[in-house]
């Protein structure tokens, strides 16, 4: 292999569970050229990885075949971490000797193929196309690369919070992650009350948070700062590295977290521990499991879950949460936890 190209569009956390291939790849083939096609998403988290030389930009599919298969006839390898037909068809029209990608839906357009085990982690997924490739495993921890810049704003915009900082994402594109507001409400009185945390709202600039704010409105302390869209991926990755704690659903900023080694818990429900859960020691993982668990993976689970409200999110309760923060908090700093009972 001389010049590679790697193929991984979707969502931060896949992104996130890609870095162990890249930092292996790199690692095995130091002096090789390394180049990635990715979306706006992944791009945002790719920006600083040292591991790649280029990074090119999915624009739309069609409209620029040609153009595909002009970049494609530049590598004799290219790795496709996650299915697309599309990419693997032009790939073999433009003639790239190797073609590595997941034996899924007989895609014959591939000459070396992995299973893809909906029961092993996804980043073991990733590894294992090195793995047929000849390439050895070492390390399969997560990463997250940082930049100054990102950094300065952060600490710009902390630089007047004394308090303990607490990080939530409350809300996920899939319902049936969400945790109840009405849990969210205590747990987030609690932090500003009773621990004197001062806490973050995290997400997209479609993420509401008025409900929790409602719930909490003429009974807080110290009043959450909703930053909402208001940060660049690498910006909130900055922010979660200055986070004392991160608590939150299956999403991209635990997965963050993880990368960074930050204190977290995932309030887990519904998508499968074997293939998404966090690598890391120090992200605490709550979850109650029922008969239907983990509902993501069956079929048009994505649309509707048989409950009105999920029971794997609704038995996990306020107070399940709440001594956790406090065991998590306590092996950090012990005076963060000094108030009365």
């Amino acid at each position: 292999m001389k010049k590679i190209l790697v193929i991984r569009y979707g969502t931060i956390g896949d992104t996130i569970f890609a870095s162990a291939f890249y930092r292996e790849l790199r690692k095995a083939l130091p002096s090789v050229r390394i180049d990635i096609l990715v979306d706006d998403v992944a791009e945002g988290v790719m920006r600083n990885c040292p591991y790649i030389n280029k990074i090119f930009s999915i624009d739309g599919k069609w409209k620029n075949f040609w153009a595909y298969i002009s970049l494609f006839k530049k590598y004799d390898t290219i790795f496709f971490l996650k299915n697309d037909r599309f990419f693997t068809l032009l790939a073999f029209l433009a003639g790239v000797r190797n073609r590595v990608g997941f034996d899924i839906r007989r895609n014959c357009f591939l000459t070396h193929k992995s299973p893809y085990n909906e029961d092993k982690h996804e980043i073991d997924c990733y590894l294992d196309l090195l793995k047929i490739s000849g390439i050895r495993i070492e390390n399969d921890k997560t990463e997250l690369w940082l930049d100054r810049m990102s950094n300065a704003i952060v600490e710009d915009l902390l630089k007047d919070i004394k308090s303990k900082k607490i990080l939530i994402q409350a809300y996920s594109r899939f319902p049936q992650k969400n945790w109840l507001d009405e849990y969210w409400v205590k747990v987030v009185k609690y932090l500003s009350n009773q621990c004197k945390a001062q806490v973050f709202y995290a997400g997209g600039s479609k993420d509401s948070y008025e409900a929790i704010d409602f719930g909490i409105y003429d009974s807080i302390e110290i009043e959450p700062i909703n930053l909402c869209g208001k940060l660049s991926i690498l910006e909130t990755a900055s922010l979660i590295k200055k986070m004392d704690l991160v608590i939150g659903i299956d999403s991209g900023l635990i997965h963050m977290a993880a990368a960074l080694n930050i204190p977290s818990i995932l309030l887990h429900g519904p998508t499968s521990l074997k293939r998404w859960q966090p690598r890391s020691e120090n992200c605490k993982v709550l979850s109650r499991k029922f008969s239907c668990s983990p509902c993501l993976l069956q079929k048009g689970a994505k649309k509707y879950c048989k409950h009105k409200i999920p029971e794997c999110m609704e038995f996990l309760t306020p107070d399940i949460v709440i001594k956790t923060i406090n065991d998590k908090l306590l092996t950090k700093t012990a005076d963060f936890y000094n108030h009365e009972q």
